[in-house]
């Protein structure tokens, strides 16, 4: 019968852990997606402005603003770096705001100690349930004021 509980308690840090990185990842990608978006046209913002001023009319610095413009809107490690860095917060923060169940997941899955195992699964039921209720069901939650109540 320990053995049961034992594999059960594992079982439940296994998945704990599985849907903190899945949600991490998710997370990540979203913030990627952001980051690209807005550092890139926070670049393109920039170096549009700076084609439209120049100290003294001149056709061939005109030109060699248009041209680097051009390059700058057509290279890719800039959007590479800000998918990464932004990747990297979104996944970072996620960890960092679920680092409870982390903690139980990793304590219910490596742990050596049965009953260290099995205190962890538990914790790890305990704040599901929570979730569960306070986040799925809406209870628990403060009623928004502004909404029409019928």
């Amino acid at each position: 019968m320990a053995n049961v509980g034992k594999i059960l308690s594992r079982g439940v840090g296994a998945a704990a852990l599985y849907f903190i990185a899945k949600d991490a990842h998710v997370n990540g990608k979203v913030q990627a997606d952001c980051e690209v978006k807005t550092k890139g046209a926070k670049a393109a913002a920039y170096f549009m402005e700076n084609t439209m001023t120049m100290d003294r009319p001149s056709i061939t610095k005109s030109r060699m603003k248009d041209w680097v413009f051009k390059k700058e809107l057509s290279q890719n490690i800039r959007g590479f770096v800000n998918s990464f860095t932004g990747y990297v917060k979104g996944f970072v923060k996620t960890l960092g705001q679920t680092v409870l169940p982390l903690g139980l997941g990793l304590t219910a899955l490596l742990a050596k100690g049965n009953v260290l195992t099995k205190g962890s699964a538990i914790g790890l039921l305990t704040i599901g349930l929570i979730s569960f209720f306070k986040d799925g069901l809406g209870l628990g939650r403060h009623k928004n004021a502004t909404l029409p109540i019928e």
